[in-house]
């Protein structure tokens, strides 16, 4: 039986190019070194050098070339051969021998279905597989539903590559050169796929991600770092597994790999691990839990320096238990499409199992995006030699994994779930539930749970119970389990949190859909109990509708301004004035949220609420009254009126201007504020301004903590937008990113950068307005319309000879509901011509602002009424969220989109041009005339939906089909509602309203003579047609 074994080989400087090269170079310089012990018996391990790895391999090789054709050249394209067989030495040996013919070796789980195999050899365009005995039947399935050709190879074995199999000429030869593919350029291998991974499949059909040999070797000398002798107890299908195999043999310290045709046993590991003696166990959770299950198994984990899980998430309370039993428990953080980044490698003291950093090598390739409160998305940028997948614009891949920052050491983070099993409820919140399953999974009456509620007001679960729950009542269950969901709970936002109604079981032993790691796949689970999870729901709107406290108008305001105090921690209820605006104090989404789950939860509404009952009803008087009438039946007051009556006293509010005084200031050129420098538009803005010659300096003013987080966030929406590279250092250097609060009567600038401002700006370009269609418009005052009077107020205190021109970039919402007119005018707006919504209205009232401000004082101030924006003429960047991206997203879900009988005529401007014009228009003379002129930045003409665009999209490549408006909402509604999965669900609310019939009405025609008449750019518009369109289409189906 072996003793522990420290092998530190002296290795030279040579740098492997390929995997292939990697072996060879190890035979040579560490004959005598095992790099690999294996078990057939479970109790021996016999140990593999190098040079008899390297030796197997080109025995295995030179047998495969009978049967599969190589590649002549480097110029050819690579040649895709499957591996289907468990993870056992004949499999290690043909990885290798695969590699060293200069093949792309498609590793095949053995778990996935029938179906999932067939997608990965089409999707690889793989058209021969080497398998093992046990799987001929698999693959005579595969085979029958398989359009392509197969060439079924049986796997090599000891008698094709064992030593008896040596001969005489390869005798001859040096390990160095035991190579096979002579006719390949390594140069140019070394970026060519060796492997092809594929995801689980968790979201739908598994993904092949292709692992270039110049990945593969850094993740290997990745697993370096450790200098460890290690267990592994990882398939060889799946990344990690891979990453071991590949470091021991990279490091020359020894893996000892647990038999793939041995039965994954508690009994069997701790054989393995005492005949080994390894300093690292690698495995799995699964594995994890197994072992503490099994007797002996913690001590023969307390034996290794640490035991190291990977390939999923460990639940916390196992990962406790093992901790607080003296085990040292760590994990590597990696993915197939970037490879290894994060460990929880530390000292042996630090009990902090569960967070990991990121490893020195890696962390300049790291930016996290904060995705919601406290969640952060982990993005891998351009450069990192392990990323071999791209999913942004900029070169970067999003990983789509959320973390958590640790509270008090900003290096070390929590993995929290994937963004795929974020649940998106009805009001827009997010909740990742893993943490709360994990809890709820530890309890013994529970086999399976998974969480649900995508488009829903609150989460649910739906649990199959253990058998150990035979024969109980659900109340009993409940009471069992109960500790579990209270310990899941203390993890979750409170508008996350399971109630016990909220609970539905399943039968013991449902049988759910799971990947080959066991993990449930979210869509597939929601699609097999959709009825049971729309009958919950159900249950739960009609007995929180009629149950609960019947308050009378008084008591409802009382109730209210209690909530809203709670939620806000407010010092005093009776400050909260009744018509006071909830969100002007401050309430969010998450708030709001909180308030509404409270009045479902305690109240008798009569009948459901609405999902944004207090958006739409924002202060105290109008919720309590809305309460008070849904549940007694009394018909609601005219809203239209109220509303129209704030627009009113809100114009009145801040129709006070201060005059003009001009100062001493002596500056010339342009020196212009920009407001929305993060969004699309105004960071098209800001990049066409720099390039101005007039211009010196563009102030971007940025909702950021301090001036290095307001210049970072600029920066980095100009990267998203692909013009940043197209900025010279001069160009660069004239942007001047700062802090900013609109609300502060001095822009929450310091005072020395107000007086900045004051001295030197002569244009100001205000972009930036919120965009939430729920809002009420009085929840637009504080930082919007009072902001915009703020803005203007700092164009009239400039010291130069005249005040700074406002220019502001209003929306045709506030004018799109004109009574009976079919083409709008670019004139001010009557206050029964905005859309009904607070967005629209908070637009029409600060255009009136603009007017009045013209009208009184010297300020030149311009209406510029923003039409349908598009992506951009360049990359053709179009945001993926917006409606219609979603609709052309349809045509991949669906196989359809929607043609309205009667056409539909729209007008899209791409945003470059948006933006042009923009610039053309703000730097106009000011006008002769008082008041504020009115221009429409929309495209001049229309598009024809069903003539113009839907022919674009097939021919730049779109398969659909056109259906009516009607059928394609049928067909939306039939599948799978997770945003998750399917996006377009998302808008499914305003889809349904827009196509509530075949027939559908198109938008009025917005004049653009004034704005034509005066822009160069907007009168040179080409067409939203041809190639551009082929250009929106590549840039959505890059994140398809």
């Amino acid at each position: 039986m072996p003793t522990k074994v420290q092998n530190t080989p002296a290795l030279t400087d040579e740098v492997p190019l390929t995997v292939d090269h990697l072996l060879r170079l190890r035979a040579s310089q560490i004959p005598d070194t095992p790099v690999l012990a294996y078990s057939h018996n479970g109790r021996d391990y016999p140990q593999y050098t190098a040079p008899q790895l390297n030796a197997f391999a080109y025995r295995a090789g030179k047998h495969y070339k009978n049967s599969i054709t190589q590649r002549s050249s480097s110029e050819t394209p690579e040649k895709v051969v499957a591996l289907l067989g468990v993870s056992n030495f004949d499999y290690v040996i043909s990885e290798l021998a695969l590699a060293k013919l200069g093949m792309t070796v498609l590793l095949l789980s053995t778990r996935i279905s029938d179906e999932a195999h067939r997608h990965l050899l089409k999707k690889t365009g793989c058209s021969d597989i080497i398998i093992q005995p046990a799987f001929e039947k698999t693959i005579n399935r595969v085979r029958s539903g398989y359009e392509g050709a197969l060439n079924v190879v049986a796997m090599a074995s000891r008698e094709q590559y064992g030593p008896e199999a040596a001969t005489e000429e390869e005798k001859g030869l040096a390990p160095e050169d035991m190579r096979l593919d002579t006719q390949l350029d390594m140069e140019v291998e070394k970026s060519r796929n060796v492997f092809i991974i594929h995801s689980s499949g968790s979201t739908g059909l598994p993904k092949p991600v292709g692992q270039t040999n110049r990945a593969v070797i850094n993740n290997a000398y990745s697993a370096t770092r450790t200098l460890a002798t290690t267990f592994s107890a990882l398939p060889l299908f799946h990344t990690f597994g891979v990453i071991v195999l590949l470091g021991a043999i990279y490091s020359g310290k020894i893996t000892s790999m647990f038999g793939g045709d041995l039965p994954v046993t508690g009994e069997n590991m701790i054989a393995g691990l005492r005949a080994t003696r390894p300093d690292i166990y690698y495995l799995v959770p699964y594995t994890l839990k197994l072992m503490t299950e099994t007797d002996g198994g913690i001590e023969a984990m307390k034996m290794c320096r640490s035991v190291c899980y990977s390939g999923s998430a460990c639940p916390e309370e196992l990962g406790d238990k093992v901790t607080a039993a003296g085990v040292v428990l760590s994990s590597y953080y990696g993915s197939t499409e970037g490879g290894v980044l994060l460990n929880s490698f530390r000292p042996e003291s630090d009990k902090d199992w569960n967070h990991l950093k990121v490893t020195p090598h890696a962390l300049p390739y790291i930016r996290w995006d904060k995705h919601s409160e406290g969640a952060y998305e982990l993005v891998i940028l351009a450069g990192w030699p392990s990323k071999v997948f791209t999913n942004n614009p900029d070169g970067s891949y999003s990983t789509r994994d959320l973390w958590q920052q640790h509270p008090t050491d900003p290096l070390k983070w929590r993995y929290i779930g994937r963004l795929d099993d974020t649940i998106v409820l009805s009001n827009g919140e997010k909740a990742t539930p893993i943490g709360l399953e994990g809890s709820v999974r530890d309890s013994p009456y529970v086999n399976q749970v998974v969480c649900v509620g995508a488009q829903q007001p609150t989460l649910g679960l739906l649990v199959i119970p253990s058998e150990r729950a035979t024969g109980m009542p659900r109340a009993e269950i409940i009471q069992r389990i109960w500790p579990s969901v209270e310990a899941g709970n203390a993890r979750m936002p409170a508008y996350a949190q399971i109630s016990a109604e909220m609970i539905n079981f399943l039968p013991i032993g449902t049988h759910y859909p799971a990947t080959d790691k066991g993990t449930v796949i979210r869509p597939a689970f929601y699609r097999t109990f959709q009825g049971q999870i729309e009958a919950m729901y159900a249950r739960y709107e009609e007995q929180n509708a009629s149950e609960g406290l019947s308050l009378s108008e008084e008591e409802l305001r009382a109730y209210v301004r209690n909530a809203i105090t709670k939620v806000l921690k407010l010092e005093d209820a009776i400050a909260l004035a009744d018509d006071t605006d909830f969100f002007s104090l401050g309430l969010d989404s998450l708030g709001s949220m909180q308030v509404q789950a409270s009045i479902r939860r305690e109240l008798n509404t009569g009948k459901g609420i609405g999902q944004n009952v207090v958006f739409e009803k924002p202060t105290v008087r109008k919720l309590a009254g809305h309460l008070y009438r849904l549940r007694t039946g009394e018909v609601e007051r005219d809203d239209e009126q109220s509303q129209i009556e704030i627009m009113k006293g809100l114009v009145e509010k801040y129709s006070h201007f201060e005059q003009h005084v001009p100062g001493n200031s002596d500056k010339q050129g342009d020196y212009i504020i920009v407001t929305g420098a993060t969004g699309s538009l105004g960071a098209h803005v800001v990049s066409q301004l720099v390039t101005k010659p007039t211009t010196q300096k563009v102030y971007c003013l940025v909702r950021a903590k301090g001036r290095s987080s307001a210049h970072e966030r600029t920066i980095q929406s100009l990267k998203l937008r692909r013009v940043y590279k197209d900025l010279s250092a001069a160009c660069l250097s004239k942007i001047v990113s700062l802090p900013s609060d609109f609300s502060d009567p001095r822009l929450g600038l310091t005072e020395d950068a107000y007086a900045e401002l004051l001295d030197s700006v002569n244009i100001v370009i205000h972009c930036a307005w919120q965009v939430n269609f729920n809002m009420d418009v009085s929840s637009f005052e504080n930082v919007h319309i009072k902001g915009s009077h703020n803005l203007m107020t700092l164009c009239l205190k400039s010291r130069r000879a005249s005040p700074a021109s406002f220019n502001f970039c209003s929306s045709v919402s506030s004018v799109m509901d004109t009574p009976g007119a079919d083409t709008i005018p670019e004139t001010l707006p009557e206050y029964e011509d905005a859309m009904p919504m607070g967005y629209a209205q908070s637009k029409l009232v600060t255009e009136k602002l603009c007017d009045i401000a013209a009208i009184t004082t010297t300020l030149s101030a311009r209406v510029l009424r923003i039409g349908q924006v598009s992506g951009d003429t360049r990359s053709g960047i179009w945001n993926a969220t917006e409606a219609i991206p979603l609709t052309v997203r349809s045509a991949k879900t669906l196989g359809a989109l929607p043609a309205p009988v009667n056409d539909e005529v729209v007008s899209w401007i791409p945003v470059d041009v948006a933006a042009g014009a923009i610039i053309d228009l703000s730097c106009l003379p000011p006008a002769t005339q008082k008041g504020a002129p009115v221009f429409h930045v929309s495209h001049p003409k229309f598009l024809s939906w069903n003539n113009d665009f839907l022919p674009a999209l097939r021919v730049a490549g779109l398969e659909f089909g056109s259906v009516k408006p009607t059928e394609w909402i049928r067909r939306l509604k039939a599948i799978p509602q997770d945003a998750s999965v399917n996006p377009e669900v998302k808008l499914l609310e305003f889809f349904e309203g827009k196509y509530a019939s075949d027939e559908v009405s198109s938008a009025p025609y917005f004049e653009t003579v004034k704005a034509c008449g005066v822009s160069a750019t907007l009168r040179g518009v080409e067409d939203v047609k041809g190639d551009l369109v082929g250009k929106y289409l590549k840039f959505w189906r890059e994140g398809w």
